[in-house]
């Protein structure tokens, strides 16, 4: 599988690359910091650009079969109004490119703050990245809309770690879930993509 990777320098992204050049997949690396990642990997081809331009990155996505999205702000731009880009506008770029690509498969992450029903701790909690949670919901919508075959996951808490594991459900997360680690989403992902499943599907994953 020829995988596609946006944010391959961030906690999810540097573990999607990792499985995936460990599971024997060739990986293409888009990112803003090439000099992040290791440049003689087996495998993994590193490519330097932004999201926020659609011809490089159309340019780089051809001949791939899936997308994996792994783009978050760090904790302070969440909080901040005065960012420079949206998480929508990367989505409305990427559909954009893999559209003129030709790539049809994308992967990416939202949050399980977005189901109904939260605690009064997960709503405080999330008060102040208001602005950040709502911008995740266009972004959903963005990709729900886009006609490719789109995979979007709201996970739970998440932190560093080896463990893999993950569950799956629709409509929330799973019952009782536990704080997963970055690695348990990355191997979601490649897992989902290898075996074609899950397409066209808004799914909450915990431990």
């Amino acid at each position: 599988m020829r995988c596609f990777i946006l944010g391959a320098t961030g906690h999810t992204g540097t573990q999607l690359v990792e499985l995936a050049l460990q599971h024997g997949h060739t990986v293409t690396a888009f990112a803003r910091s090439p000099q992040k990642l290791p440049q003689d990997r087996a495998g993994l081809t590193v490519v330097q650009g932004d999201p926020s331009n659609v011809a490089a990155m159309a340019k780089a996505m051809v001949g791939h079969d899936v997308v994996f999205s792994a783009i978050a702000p760090r904790m302070g731009e969440m909080m901040s109004s005065k960012r420079s880009w949206t998480m929508a506008g990367h989505a409305s770029n990427i559909v954009e490119a893999m559209k003129q690509a030709g790539v049809r498969r994308l992967f990416a992450f939202s949050s399980a703050g977005l189901f109904p029903g939260q605690s009064i701790l997960v709503r405080v909690l999330s008060f102040p990245v208001r602005g950040h949670m709502a911008d995740l919901k266009a972004m959903e919508q963005t990709y729900e809309a886009s006609g490719l075959d789109w995979t979007v996951l709201r996970p739970t808490w998440m932190g560093e770690g080896e463990s893999d594991a993950y569950r799956v459900s629709s409509g929330g997360l799973p019952q009782a879930s536990k704080a997963m680690h970055y690695r348990g989403l990355a191997k979601f992902m490649i897992d989902a993509a290898t075996n074609g499943a899950h397409r066209k599907q808004l799914l909450g994953i915990g431990r």
